[in-house]
């Protein structure tokens, strides 16, 4: 095939450029398998400790791991081949995942485990993240980086909506430690797809200067800094962030110990969640992926968490999990699309990690400060404060965006 006709091909449709269907099928795997580590971990954490505490102490634990390697991550990747970066940290992540079954038929203390694989699997996800951002633009063109992230989150979010019921069915039928087992497997079917598709086809990555590696650091810290939409796009990211990375250990711990339900109906409120997600996704690569429609996002995850702070009828506690899916799915496709299309190639994966390292850090702060909450004041008083937080962090993104 000549090279017209190969840029042709690789413009002409998603669904047929082999290596993004490739990239999306394992990925879509990959998440189905996070999908049920994300409601099995807490119900085997609640299940070990019954505190909120240890439910934020974990999240912080894998999340903090961007604050300490985020930087640094960045400026390695893009030195380094991405696919292999890729390769190593699913099948690394799919043998620590495999610990905590391990030890619990082993009958070792499990918490102690669940620690270190939340830093070492959070360290590889650094990695890994950087390394999927500059992949993604290489194998797709920028007119269809927003239709990309779309399709991707839409499958994260199938995957979501499909996982967590059946997690929630496998932890009373077999135990939460041994249906993390799934999650491991998928890191394996992923890290096969990526072996598939990593030499074939992918154009080198552009040369850059190996110059002072503080020097390129500061390279990726500057690009940031110097755009004012992704400023104000990271920090409505964050600070959402900071109030919703522990969204779904906070829904557990909701359902479980202030509602007095049952893992079955943690399942199905994150599997409408992840619903809610997709559509969110969906309508968020449709329309124009702007700073006015990101915040309407972070409105409506406003107006679900609002409406949790005030009832206890799981009717209503479903419709506020789909209606919080909703506004992170459109806010998450908004800031990925901005963040990759205002960016050159060959910095991409250091502006990943400067971007990731301030707002999964303050999702990591979040953690901590949700499993207090959770601790000392239960579930209601928790959703108040979220929705407060919520209010409170809408206002400096609008005006970064009036001064830009």
């Amino acid at each position: 095939m000549s090279q017209i006709d190969s840029t042709e091909q690789f413009r002409k449709s998603l669904f047929t450029n082999i290596r993004f269907l490739t990239l999306l099928s394992g990925q879509g795997i990959s998440y189905f398998g996070d999908s049920i580590a994300a409601v099995a971990l807490p119900i085997l954490v609640l299940h070990i400790t019954g505190s909120g505490f240890f439910l934020g102490l974990v999240g912080f634990l894998e999340l903090a791991s961007l604050i300490v390697v985020g930087l640094p991550a960045g400026v390695w990747v893009d030195r380094w081949n991405r696919s292999k970066v890729m390769l190593a940290a699913d099948f690394g992540r799919a043998i620590l995942i495999a610990l905590i079954p391990i030890a619990s038929m082993a009958h070792i203390a499990i918490m102690p485990v669940i620690i270190v694989v939340a830093i070492l699997s959070g360290i590889l996800s650094v990695f890994f993240g950087a390394a999927y951002t500059g992949t993604i633009s290489r194998i797709v063109p920028q007119e269809q980086l927003g239709s990309a992230n779309g399709y991707f989150e839409a499958i994260e979010s199938v995957a979501y909506a499909l996982g967590p019921s059946i997690a929630g069915i496998l932890s009373i039928k077999i135990g939460p430690a041994l249906t993390l087992g799934l999650d491991a497997l998928s890191f394996v079917v992923s890290g096969l797809a990526i072996l598939s598709f990593r030499d074939h086809g992918i154009p080198p990555i552009p040369s850059f200067s190996k110059s002072n590696f503080i020097v390129e650091m500061q390279a990726g810290i500057d690009a940031v800094l110097k755009d004012p939409v992704i400023k104000a796009a990271s920090w409505l990211w964050g600070t959402n962030r900071f109030v919703f990375a522990a969204l779904i250990p906070t829904l557990t711990f909701y359902i479980l110990k202030t509602l007095h339900g049952n893992s079955e109906q943690v399942g199905i409120a994150v599997s409408l969640y992840a619903v809610g997600s997709l559509v969110g996704t969906l309508l968020g690569s449709k329309i124009q992926q702007n700073m006015g429609v990101a915040l309407s996002g972070q409105g409506l995850m406003l107006f679900g968490s609002a409406l949790l702070s005030t009832n206890i009828w799981f009717p209503t506690v479903f419709i506020s999990s789909a209606l919080l899916g909703l506004g992170e799915g459109v806010l998450l496709v908004c800031y990925l699309t901005v963040r990759v299309r205002r960016m050159p190639e060959d910095i991409v994966g250091r502006v990943y990690t400067v971007t990731s390292s301030t707002t999964q850090g303050m999702g990591a702060v979040g953690y901590l400060v949700v499993g207090i909450l959770l601790s000392n004041w239960g579930g209601h008083i928790t959703w108040i404060v979220l929705a407060s937080l919520c209010i409170i962090s809408m206002i400096p993104s609008i005006l970064m965006v009036k001064t830009s």
